[in-house]
């Protein structure tokens, strides 16, 4: 299971949001430990997309050479692409598509009120190439 968590105060200058993935109730990683958690501004960067007939958006979370890529898409002549990507020291390490309907509340109106920044790699969703 992959998912994107933040608390109900989440805002530029309050709350969380953090990437689980895993066994739903024993997830393999968490990122960020709350305990340690900075701004989200510091360890996420987000990013609208826009395709012909569609459009979608993402989140990427760094933590070092690791960058999770939580993302969600919709374009003509291709359909829906939901998952999340793995890269590692700037390589596509793995890209793991949704299996059911995600659930996905990534917008711009989101990005917006959360202060995040844009993304400096710009994600390309692997596979549409």
């Amino acid at each position: 299971m992959v998912s994107v968590c933040a608390s109900h105060d989440f805002s530029a200058s309050s709350g969380y949001l953090q990437y689980r993935f895993g066994l739903k109730g024993a997830p393999e990683l968490v990122f960020p430990d709350l305990t340690k958690a900075a701004p989200a501004a510091s360890y996420v960067q987000a990013r609208t997309l826009m395709f012909a007939g569609g459009g979608g958006g993402y989140l990427r979370f760094i933590n070092g050479q690791h960058h999770y890529i939580v993302y969600t898409a919709i374009g003509k002549g291709w359909g829906a692409k939901d998952g999340v990507a793995v890269e590692k020291n700037g390589q596509l390490a793995a890209n793991l598509e949704c299996r059911d309907v995600p659930v996905s509340k990534l917008s711009e109106e989101f990005f917006s009120h959360a202060n995040l920044p844009a993304d400096r790699d710009e994600f390309q969703i692997p596979g549409l190439d």
